[in-house]
């Protein structure tokens, strides 16, 4: 009489077991061991104005706990300041001519269905400029820092967990989040959870610079080489008979030119 309710207690309890199975969590999901490694293999090219480019990275499921699998994944992209070694500005509103993604806004989502434990894929974005997109001078390269807001569930959890970089956070809550010793940076973690944040992941950046012309780049080689040419000249003529060849290559040249500008004076008397 009594192996039947034994048999449905445990019935009830492995069902119990696979329930928290499918639903289980990772304890501490943003931690550094993680977080640092969700985002790497960043191509971070240096365009002219004008230009578009191609603005890539890998994103990789970085668990080794078998329920960690990662689905609803998105992940939001935003270019948010522009820097030079003059100045820097937020990329708002009234930030003339920005660079854009395909959508032909300054922000953009990619989303995943599902990640597998170790599984990366590359997302690849162009960024268009413009001929008039701010871009510093010759000898100051511009820079435009990109922001990542990674947001996701693991299997079976509806828990959403968030990472985002530094580009998201406001400068009170940076100044709040993160502080610097000799040893190097402490993170708030309290403070951290209490933002709805789980962990930190990377800011990444773009360059936009013009190409410096080569006309003043071959005047310098010429002026350089014409004052070469000089100095030999005239340490050669100051030292007769002791470079014979040259010096008599040096008178020849010498006569030429003399020629030259005796043709060139007749002319100008006609």
């Amino acid at each position: 009489m009594k192996t039947v309710p034994l048999a449905v207690a445990l019935g009830a309890s492995f069902i119990v077991l696979l329930a928290g199975v499918a639903s289980a969590d990772v304890p501490d999901p943003g931690i550094p061991q993680y977080a640092n490694n969700f985002l790497g293999g960043f191509i971070t090219p240096t365009v002219a104005p004008g230009q578009t480019l191609e603005f890539s990275f890998n994103l990789t499921n970085p668990y080794d706990d078998p329920v960690a699998v990662m689905t609803n994944i998105t992940l939001r992209i935003g270019i948010y300041q522009y820097a030079t070694q003059e100045e820097s500005l937020r990329v708002d509103d009234d930030f003339p001519r920005p660079p854009v993604f395909e959508n032909q806004q300054v922000e953009t989502n990619l989303t995943y269905e599902r990640l597998e434990l170790g599984e990366t894929v590359r997302p690849e974005l162009s960024i268009s400029t413009d001929d008039d997109t701010p871009h510093g001078s010759y000898f100051s390269q511009s820079t435009y820092f990109v922001r990542l807001h990674l947001e996701f569930q693991f299997e079976g959890n509806s828990t959403s967990v968030v990472l985002q970089s530094k580009g998201y956070f406001s400068d009170e809550e940076w100044d709040q989040l993160v502080s610097f010793d000799p040893e190097g940076s402490i993170v708030n973690m309290t403070y951290m959870h209490s933002l709805g944040i789980d962990g930190l992941i990377p800011d990444s950046s773009f360059g936009l610079k013009i190409p410096i012309p080569r006309w003043p780049l071959a005047v310098l080689i010429g002026a350089c080489c014409f004052v070469s040419f000089m100095a030999l000249y005239y340490f050669v003529m100051d030292n007769p008979s002791r470079y014979p060849r040259l010096e008599k290559r040096f008178y020849e040249l010498r006569g030429k030119l003399s020629q030259l500008r005796s043709k060139l004076e007749h002319r100008r008397g006609k």
